[in-house]
C-alpha cells in the first residue's frame, strides 16, 4: 500500500476497511456517517441513516414478489438517487444489477431482457415508454414499501453487477463483477491526496459505466461523502456549484469541458470550491494537468477497465510523471507479457455473461490479459503505450501504435482532440492524424506546428496525411472518442 498511504494524512491511515460484500458495505457507511449527508439532488437530500431505510424498504419491493435467487435484475434509468438505492438495494437482497444503459431502444432492450436473463426490470419514468412488451415484470423506480426487508446473506464471490464494456472499437460485452471485485473498486477509490473525508461531488458519469458507479458515488459514499446526482450534463455546473463541489470524478473529455468553462467563466463556474479532478477511462493529457493548475484545482489520472472493477492504477505525481498512468493500487499484482500488461487479484471480474470462449482467451491462468501495451519503470510507474488490436502494421513490418502517436500531437496547446488511423496511400497501409483544433484556431498556424511536431517524430510513428476537422469526435457514452475499425 506504500504509495498510496504515504499520500494519507497520518490520521486516516487505516481509517477505513476494506469491507468484501454490500450488505456490510452499506451498514459501515450508515452508522459511521450517520447524520451527514448521503445522496442529493435539487429536490431532495438523503442522510446517511436515512439510506439504509431507503434501501430496507425497496429491498422489500422485491421480496414480496418472489423472484428467482440470485437472479438478474436490470436497472434502466439516468442517474437518480432512486438508481442509487436500487443498486444498493438489488445487491443487498441478494441478485445482481445489470445496469442498462439509458440509451437502448427498446429493441435492444428486450434482446437484453433475454440475453441477461433478466427476471424484472425497475425503469426510470423518462424511460419507462421503452419498456413497454417487455417479458419480464417493470416496476417503477419510484417503488418503495411501507416496511423495511433484512439484507440478505451473500458472499464475497457472489455476482452483484454486470456492466457494459466501453465499445468504442467493437460490440460491448457484459462484464460479470461480484461483490469483493466491486467493493475493491470502490476501496481503492478512496484513497486520495490530502483528507479523505469531508468531500462534496457532482455524480454526472452515467452510472451505467463502471467508473461513474465505483468511482463517481460507491467510493465516495465509502468516505461519507455528499454525492450530488445528476442526469443531466446540461446541469452539470450548476449542480457542482448548489454542492460545492470539492472533488469531481470525470474521464478526460468531460474534464475538458470543465476546464473551458472555468477558463471563459471563472473557477466560481465551477463551484468555487473545487480542488481535485480524478480522471480516468482514456489517457488524461499532461498539458490537462498543467492548466487545471492555473485555477488551483488538482488532475490526478489514472488506468482501469470494465474487467479490472474500474482503476488499475493510479498517479499522483503528475507534475513528475506526466504521461504515466501511476503506481499499482494495493492487493493487485502486474507483469508484462510480450509487451501486454497482465493483472491479477480480487478485483477481477468473473467473465463474460454467456461467452466462455471470449472469458477463457482473456485469461493466462489467474492472469487477466488486458490487450494493453505497457512497460513500468524501475520505480513502478506504468505507462500506457497502446491497444494491441489497434496496432496499425505498416507495409515495413514497423508495428504502430495510434495512441503513442496522438501522445506527442495531444500535448500540442492548439490541438482540443486528435486520432490516429490507419490509411492507404498507393496501396500501402499509412497513417492519417486527423486534428479538431482548439476553437477560434488558424489553420494556417495549427498546421505548421503539427507538421513540426511530425518531423520531430521517429519515421515509422509520423503520419503520411494530416486532416484538420471542423467539428469534435464522435464519442461513445462514456464520452471516449469511437475509433475507426
Amino acid at each position: 500500500m506504500g504509495y498510496f498511504e504515504d499520500h494519507l494524512l497520518p490520521s486516516e491511515k487505516n481509517a477505513i476497511p476494506y469491507i468484501p460484500v454490500m450488505t456490510e458495505y452499506l451498514d459501515f457507511i450508515c452508522e459511521k456517517y450517520s447524520g451527514q449527508i448521503a445522496l442529493s439532488d435539487p429536490e431532495q437530500a438523503v442522510g446517511y441513516s436515512e439510506l439504509a431505510d431507503r434501501v430496507a424498504r425497496r429491498r422489500q419491493v422485491l421480496c414480496r414478489m418472489n423472484l428467482p435467487a440470485h437472479g438478474n435484475i436490470g436497472l434502466f434509468d439516468v442517474n437518480s438517487i432512486a438508481e442509487v438505492e436500487w443498486f444498493l438495494a438489488v445487491t443487498t437482497a441478494g441478485f445482481a444489477a445489470v445496469m442498462l444503459p439509458a440509451s437502448l431502444s427498446p429493441e435492444v432492450l428486450k434482446n437484453a431482457t433475454y440475453h441477461y436473463d433478466l427476471t424484472a426490470v425497475i425503469a426510470g419514468e423518462s424511460l419507462k415508454v421503452k419498456t413497454e412488451g417487455l417479458p419480464v415484470p417493470v416496476l417503477s423506480m419510484d417503488d418503495m414499501d411501507e416496511t423495511p426487508a433484512k439484507a440478505a446473506e451473500v458472499n464475497p464471490t457472489d455476482r452483484a453487477a454486470v456492466f457494459f464494456t466501453g465499445g468504442t472499437t467493437g460490440t460491448p460485452k457484459g462484464v460479470v463483477l461480484s461483490h469483493r471485485a466491486i467493493l475493491r473498486g470502490s476501496h481503492n477509490g478512496t484513497f486520495r491526496p490530502g483528507t479523505m473525508f469531508g468531500q462534496t461531488s457532482v455524480a454526472v458519469l452515467p452510472l451505467t459505466h463502471v467508473f461513474g458507479t465505483i468511482f463517481g458515488v460507491l467510493a465516495g459514499l465509502y468516505a461519507g461523502s455528499h454525492v450530488g446526482v445528476c442526469g443531466n450534463m446540461r446541469n452539470l455546473f450548476k449542480e457542482m456549484g448548489r454542492v460545492q463541489a470539492t472533488t469531481m470524478v470525470a474521464v478526460p473529455g468531460m474534464a475538458e469541458m470543465m476546464l473551458s468553462v472555468a477558463k471563459s467563466r471563472g473557477p466560481e463556474a465551477l463551484g468555487g470550491k473545487l480542488k481535485l479532478v480524478i480522471c480516468g477511462a482514456a489517457p488524461v493529457p499532461p498539458k490537462l494537468h498543467a492548466e487545471f493548475k492555473e485555477f488551483g484545482v488538482d488532475v490526478k489520472g489514472g488506468y482501469g477497465m470494465t474487467e479490472t472493477a474500474n482503476l488499475v492504477s493510479a498517479n499522483y505525481d503528475m507534475d513528475e510523471y506526466p504521461s504515466s498512468v501511476g503506481q499499482q493500487y494495493p492487493c493487485q499484482e502486474s507483469r508484462i507479457v510480450d509487451g501486454e500488461l497482465q493483472v491479477r487479484g480480487d478485483m477481477l471480474f468473473d467473465g463474460y455473461w454467456k461467452d466462455e470462449e471470449t472469458t477463457k482467451a482473456s485469461f493466462d491462468g489467474e492472469w487477466f490479459k488486458t490487450g494493453d501495451l505497457a512497460r513500468i519503470d524501475e520505480k513502478g510507474y506504468m505507462y500506457i503505450t497502446g491497444r494491441i488490436k489497434n496496432l496499425i502494421l505498416l507495409s515495413n513490418g514497423e508495428n504502430v501504435s495510434p495512441e503513442e502517436v496522438e501522445e506527442h500531437f495531444s500535448r500540442c496547446p492548439l490541438v482540443q482532440e486528435c486520432l490516429v488511423s490507419e490509411t492507404e496511400i498507393a496501396g500501402n497501409p499509412a497513417i492519417l492524424l486527423e486534428v479538431y483544433p482548439v476553437p477560434d484556431q488558424d489553420p494556417e498556424q495549427v498546421l505548421p506546428e503539427l507538421r513540426r511536431i511530425a518531423a520531430a517524430l521517429p519515421g515509422p510513428m509520423r503520419p503520411s496525411r494530416i486532416e484538420l476537422r471542423d467539428t469534435p469526435f464522435e464519442k461513445s457514452a462514456s464520452m471516449k472518442i469511437i475509433r475507426k475499425k
